[in-house]
């Protein structure tokens, strides 16, 4: 009979592939992910099918604990910029506490292996953000496309996060006059 996964083994594996994925590359081989983690070299067979399946698995689970972290605590209240503001510092945390794993996550993005329907799936998680987003250009956003309003979003929210891991005494100042910086620049007022 076999023995049950172990969903302590699975998160172990998903942890140690992000160490390793970050350092040495999406390239890194399966064996140096299990030896990492102190496993036999078969164990992550157990729980993924391949490589290809451990790495999608892992782009669900960075993508989803990200959504799940800039949208926790929105303002029910309160103007759109207050919710983006919200939504800029829980972003902006989150990479700050997650470097690896935001290392991980543009790896994957970019990587052709990433399933359509991890990729569909995950929009969903955001589907809140979109809204708020959305919201934010028709109320005050100047006539900008969205995927490049998002790209802005994040390229500037992760410049702020490399000043917050520098001078964690200063990150109140920088995430304030970031998201500043991002929403005078994109909004009309």
């Amino acid at each position: 009979m076999a023995r049950p996964k172990s969903e302590e083994k699975r998160n172990t594996l998903l942890s140690v592939a992000t160490q390793v994925f970050a350092k040495n590359g999406l390239t890194a081989s399966t064996a140096s992910i299990t030896s990492a983690a102190g496993m036999a070299e078969g164990t992550l067979f157990i729980y993924f099918k391949g490589k290809d399946e451990l790495i999608n698995a892992l782009y669900a689970e960075i993508k989803s604990d990200l959504a799940d972290s800039m949208l926790v605590g929105i303002p029910k209240t309160g103007s759109v910029k207050d919710k983006m503001h919200h939504v800029w510092n829980n972003y902006v945390d989150w990479g700050a506490k997650n470097p690896e794993r935001m290392t991980v996550m543009h790896k994957i993005k970019v990587w052709e292996g990433l399933k359509p329907e991890v990729r569909d799936q995950l929009m969903m998680r955001f589907s809140e953000l979109h809204e708020l987003i959305e919201l934010a250009i028709k109320e005050s956003a100047k006539e900008t496309p969205y995927d490049f309003l998002m790209a802005v979003f994040s390229a500037q929210a992760e410049t702020t996060m490399q000043f917050v891991k520098q001078d964690p005494a200063q990150s109140e100042l920088y995430k304030s006059r970031g998201f500043e910086m991002f929403w005078n620049g994109v909004t009309t007022r």
